[in-house]
């Protein structure tokens, strides 16, 4: 991915790590397709070991953050106009509050973003480490040495992003999380996943509209 306005920011991740699920989180699978290309995503809890439930006692659950109507340019689609179904999702679902989220944005020209949202009220997501393991939109593993990260701005924390390719696919995934809310984001072209360097630029400017409560 060319380095953009957060060249700067940019800096390689110093190794690989690896995953283990959550205990209390068993993953699920779903088929994806993908430039033609079946794959199986093991859809993990935030895709690595960060997240840590509170006691079942804990009443501080924190009110949902709100996903934008518009962003950047990009306006988010009715829920019959998304990307997902493409690409073999079988359960849509924009309200943040029920679930995770699977969103589409549009803007002219045929461009779109496609994102993965969720909010884990009664937990606690651990800061990224050095060594945190970064999963796709798709949820699929990635190779950590092309895993760049750049400031998320006043949100805090740092997004983090990778050229990738899935089947005959290269495209750029971006991540972010915060104490309690993950989210993923992967540009579009003509209903084509592509490389953008405008992809960690995006996702900053999500995650700051998003209304979320302040982190504990």
């Amino acid at each position: 991915m060319t380095d953009s306005s957060f060249s700067d920011d940019a800096q390689a991740a110093s190794s690989p790590a690896q995953s283990v699920s959550d205990a209390g989180h068993q993953p699920s699978r779903r088929w994806l397709i993908v430039g033609g290309v079946v794959i199986v995503a093991a859809l993990l809890v935030g895709g690595g070991t960060w997240l840590a439930t509170r006691g079942s006692g804990d009443e501080s659950g924190q009110d949902a953050p709100t996903v934008p109507s518009a962003f950047a340019g990009y306006t988010e689609a009715k829920p019959s106009d998304t990307e997902w179904t493409e690409i073999g999702s079988d359960s849509i679902n924009t309200d943040i509050a029920k679930g995770r989220v699977n969103l589409t944005y549009r803007a002219p020209g045929g461009k779109a973003l496609i994102i993965r949202a969720q909010y884990w009220p009664n937990a606690t997501l651990k800061p990224v480490t050095p060594g945190e393991e970064l999963r796709s939109i798709y949820n699929s593993t990635i190779d950590q040495r092309r895993v760049k990260t750049y400031s998320a701005g006043a949100v805090g924390g740092k997004i983090r992003c990778a050229d990738i390719t899935i089947g005959a696919v290269e495209f750029t995934t971006c991540g972010w999380h915060n104490n309690t809310t993950d989210v993923a984001l992967a540009p579009m072209l003509n209903h084509r996943e592509i490389v953008s360097a405008e992809a960690p630029a995006y996702l900053r400017t999500f995650i700051n509209a998003l209304k979320l409560a302040p982190s504990k």
